[in-house]
């Protein structure tokens, strides 16, 4: 079995993650935080010493925080983003969404293929598949890797914490729902990666998160 590993990068003044994740000599990118020329080039130059090769730019959902370097990576990489199409609108608005924050943003291009649940995506010898998980955001999907035992789930849920709903878009009953039919029915072993913060467990937020009790 080849395992796919994952590298967190902390970038812009929201604390976001993104993540390459690569394996054998592929990545993909996860949400793309980067806000500045250097936090990118933290990205990039991981990918140059690791000599790999980006085959997919994807996002879990589009909040400004995680779409601030998608302009900038895709150019880098000539590839399109891959997104859910309940995003569209908020990558139309991204300039409004940033000067909400007092931040500047490039238009954002438009995503080259729209992922839906039941899609699968390769890369490598992985084989990742697709959770629908709105509530936080419109459009919101994690990214299962069965096989290294992850789910990269954006902002859905966190360490002793779950997704924001006091948003456009957000719906407390709609995240709970994601969470528990989704999420929660994953292996208690498997590692989280989510859009802000430290991985933990599925099995730990299941007896231990105080909004999931």
């Amino acid at each position: 079995m080849s395992i796919t590993y994952v590298k967190s990068f902390t970038h812009n003044p929201f604390s976001t993650n993104s993540y390459v994740c690569h394996n054998d000599s592929e990545a993909v990118i996860v949400d793309a935080s980067c806000s500045n020329e250097r936090e990118e080039a933290e990205i990039a130059e991981y990918i140059r010493s690791n000599d790999l090769t980006v085959r997919h730019l994807l996002l879990t959902h589009a909040h400004i925080d995680h779409i601030l370097g998608c302009s900038a990576l895709s150019e880098r990489f000539d590839l399109f983003w891959q997104a859910h199409p309940d995003t569209s609108i908020w990558l139309k608005r991204a300039p409004a969404q940033a000067l909400l924050y007092g931040l500047q943003i490039k238009p954002v291009p438009k995503p080259g293929r729209w992922l839906r649940e039941q899609d699968t995506l390769t890369f490598g010898h992985a084989i990742w598949r697709i959770l629908y998980t709105p509530g936080h955001a419109p459009g919101s999907i994690c990214f299962v890797d069965d096989a290294s035992q992850f789910v990269i789930a954006g902002d859905v849920l966190f360490q002793q914490s779950i997704g924001r709903t006091d948003l456009p878009g957000g719906d407390r009953g709609t995240l709970m729902k994601s969470i528990f039919q989704q999420l929660l029915t994953l292996p208690d072993e498997m590692t989280v990666y989510a859009g802000h913060g430290p991985p933990t467990r599925i099995g730990l937020e299941r007896m231990q998160n105080p909004f999931l009790q």
